[in-house]
């Protein structure tokens, strides 16, 4: 699915537009807690789409580390300055939506966008 696409399908303000713009998003993964992206995201498996409610660097640097190029803030939350800058810095697209996540994967799923296959190991 491309930027393009999921902007319009979940009514996306686009908050950092430098990044690739031609990746075709294969999955979505949703996460509040940064350590369970870590966790649980293969880069075997991409190119990934993060749906959170994370504002700070934090998700911007967990999206550079596994190689995320979109990161889309869901509940209209504000944003960090700071956010913003880091995502610039490291090409990473920066998206908001007002819908609450569940919503969100929802529609993006509804439309094609396929969850993350992977399972959790106990």
């Amino acid at each position: 699915m491309k930027v393009e696409e999921i902007i319009k399908i979940v009514d996306a303000e686009v908050l950092q537009e430098e990044g690739n713009w031609d990746v075709n998003i294969k999955y979505g993964f949703a996460a509040d807690l940064l350590s369970d992206t870590l966790f649980v995201i293969s880069r075997e498996e991409e190119p990934v789409l993060l749906i959170t409610g994370v504002t700070n660097p934090s998700v911007v640097k967990t999206a550079k580390i596994l190689d995320i190029p979109v990161v889309l803030i869901a509940r209209g939350k504000p944003i960090e300055a700071s956010t913003v800058e880091l995502a610039k810095k490291e090409n990473i697209i920066l998206l908001r939506t007002k819908y609450i996540v569940f919503v969100t994967c929802g529609l993006l799923y509804e439309a094609g966008l396929k969850g993350a296959p992977w399972k959790i190991q106990y």
